[in-house]
């Protein structure tokens, strides 16, 4: 808690290039780490921290951006806001087009959003209030120094040195990319037109800013390996924080189409083949009165191929959404991609949107609103039970009603249930909804 006026500028516009292909479909900020968006956990620290007025700045996918912050705001105890940049501006230059940030504020906070950390903002906050200087760098041990700019702290914490990317570090606390600026050095900076905080900016502070050393969880998010490494660590270091950002989510039940609940045909093409699978309108109705969202995630490479178009594929859907109405059932969404494979390999991601790949599963989350930690996946096959394992939803149910009723494809530690339907998955499903109340 903090009696000054805080506010606080995430930086989120980069467009993630080395996390591609994910980044393709999903910005950087809102890739989801164990079942929670990045984005999630630096709103859930400014929640923590009392910080109630934040602006993020967009490029790349600001849609699905805008979708996440709708249903923050809703909230009404924090409003978010987005800064669009059509052309990138620069770490420093964000600051330049957000000067009015620093209006009825004492303090601003940046965020480099493309990080997760644990950090303690409020803590954070009351190390910056205790000392003079205008600025404070959070700091952590760098296991890569020489790939970080690095800091020198005198007996008081005051940064007495900071070089970005050194030849030969000279110690291992590194800038983690979060600053406290108080308003008149935040207008300083933004009056100054520079372009990269690290070079630019960063030099400028030195001998009167101080590090605050965070030796908790940090991470640079910005390759495979390092979001892999997160999804492992994630569930050990942030269980234990208030998910604020959770507040409203619905869970969902995600449902591959053929198969599970129509009649598998291969390439169904004809509106009239569209039968429902006996039961799959009544285990719908349960999901959804006991609060699951109800989505179909479903590969239709048959319009890739070129044997329907999106016109007919919609009107196979409108009839599935009338057989289902019929028996009382609706759908909260439905995503489909139409990428062809080049392999019969149904464990392989060519597209991040084409199962086992996440991307549809990633998209319905951030547009409807849906908790991935308590969803589930359920299809007839191994790409079905995969995207489930990928998305990082609670779990995957394969049932035997498709064509496709082997899983000895399945990597070893990829878990899931079998059985013999739709019906029989929700029965599972609530069973285990009733078990965790």
């Amino acid at each position: 808690m903090t009696d000054h006026r805080v506010k606080s500028l995430l930086l989120a516009a980069g467009l993630g290039t080395r996390l591609r292909p994910i980044t393709e479909r999903i910005p950087k900020c809102l890739v989801p780490i164990a079942g929670r968006f990045l984005l999630d956990h630096w709103v859930d620290a400014l929640h923590a921290a009392s910080v109630r007025d934040a602006r993020i700045n967009t490029h790349h996918l600001p849609q699905f951006v805008q979708a996440y912050l709708n249903r923050i705001n809703r909230s009404g105890e924090l409003t978010l806001t987005q800064t669009h940049e059509p052309n990138l501006l620069g770490s420093a230059g964000t600051v330049t087009a957000n000067r009015d940030l620093a209006d009825d504020a004492d303090q601003i906070i940046i965020i480099y959003a493309d990080n997760l950390s644990n950090v303690n903002l409020a803590e954070m906050l009351r190390f910056h209030n205790q000392h003079d200087d205008p600025f404070t760098m959070l700091l952590f041990h760098a296991p890569d120094p020489a790939a970080c700019g690095i800091a020198t702290l005198d007996d008081h914490d005051r940064i007495v040195d900071f070089i970005e990317k050194p030849d030969r570090p000279s110690s291992d606390l590194a800038n983690a990319g979060v600053y406290i600026v108080d308003a008149d050095a935040y207008r300083q900076v933004a009056d100054a037109g520079a372009f990269d905080f690290g070079f630019e900016v960063l030099p400028q502070f030195v001998g009167r800013m101080r590090g605050f050393v965070w030796n908790g969880y940090h991470l640079d998010i910005g390759s495979h390996e390092n979001l892999t490494r997160a999804n492992a660590d994630a569930p050990a270091h942030f269980t234990h924080r208030r998910t604020f950002s959770a507040a409203g989510l619905r869970p969902a039940v995600f449902l591959d189409r053929d198969g599970t609940i129509n009649v598998d045909v291969s390439y169904l093409s004809d509106p009239a083949e569209m039968k429902l699978i006996d039961g799959a309108a009544d285990a719908i109705c349960r999901l959804r009165e006991a609060g699951f969202a109800c989505v179909v995630i479903t590969n239709q490479s048959v319009v890739g191929r070129g044997r329907i178009t999106e016109d007919q594929l919609t009107e196979i859907h409108q009839a599935m959404h009338r057989q289902l109405a019929d028996h009382g059932a609706a759908l909260d969404g439905l995503y489909y991609c139409t990428t062809v494979p080049t392999t019969t390999d149904r464990t392989v991601i060519e597209d991040i949107d084409r199962k086992p790949g996440p991307g549809m599963i990633w998209r319905a989350a951030i547009e409807l609103g849906l908790d991935l930690t308590q969803s589930w996946m359920v299809g007839d096959m191994i790409s079905d039970v995969l995207v489930g394992h990928n998305a990082h939803c609670r779990g995957s149910i394969h049932v035997a009603t498709g064509q496709s009723t082997t899983t000895d494809e399945l990597p070893a530690d990829v878990s899931f249930r079998t059985v013999p339907d739709i019906g029989a998955a929700a029965d599972f499903i609530l069973s285990a909804a009733v078990a965790t109340t």
